[in-house]
């Protein structure tokens, strides 16, 4: 499996008057709008095609996701919770056990849970060894099981070198 990993670009201003929902509801900036779909265009072209495409079903995930599956055509946007901030890197190798036979599969999130993923999946370690800058990318190969230490980090791409692959 080819595990495509990405960080949402940069959001609004939270807004105080949401209260609690203000995480949930906070949606990419104009200019995060703009990168996030320059970016589509990018890991379009690196990758192709992804057979599943999820988000955290945040806002500004799901819009990042979105400018995506507007540029891959024919792939709808999934929820999982596995992608909330928060989530443990186990919840969400759980859910990537359970579409095995997936070949690429890209995921939109937050930090430090993307970056804490991808060191497990590479490293086995439970502490982030990198960081995804908002809008930035890694790829990821699975070999075999979906398990800690067992994975290869393919690529790894800030924001602006993404956005300069289109």
């Amino acid at each position: 499996m080819e595990l495509l990993v990405i960080r949402h670009d940069e959001a609004e201003p939270r807004d105080p008057s949401l209260g609690a929902r203000a995480e949930a509801k906070q949606k990419l900036s104009a200019a995060g709008r703009k990168r996030a779909r320059r970016a589509a265009i990018a890991l379009a072209r690196l990758v192709g095609k992804v057979d599943v495409l999820a988000s955290s079903g945040l806002r500004r995930a799901d819009e990042t996701a979105q400018a995506i599956a507007d540029e891959l055509g024919g792939v709808a946007v999934e929820t999982v919770d596995a992608l909330s901030p928060g989530a443990k890197p186990e919840q969400l190798a759980a859910w990537l056990r359970g579409i095995e036979g997936k070949s690429t599969v890209a995921i939109v999130g937050h930090e430090p849970g993307l970056s804490t993923l991808v060191t497990w999946l590479v490293s086995g370690l439970s502490r982030s060894l990198l960081e995804l800058g908002k809008g930035g990318a890694c790829l990821v190969e699975i070999p075999g099981r979906i398990a800690p230490g067992q994975a290869r980090l393919v690529w790894l791409l800030r924001p602006g070198q993404l956005r300069r692959l289109r």
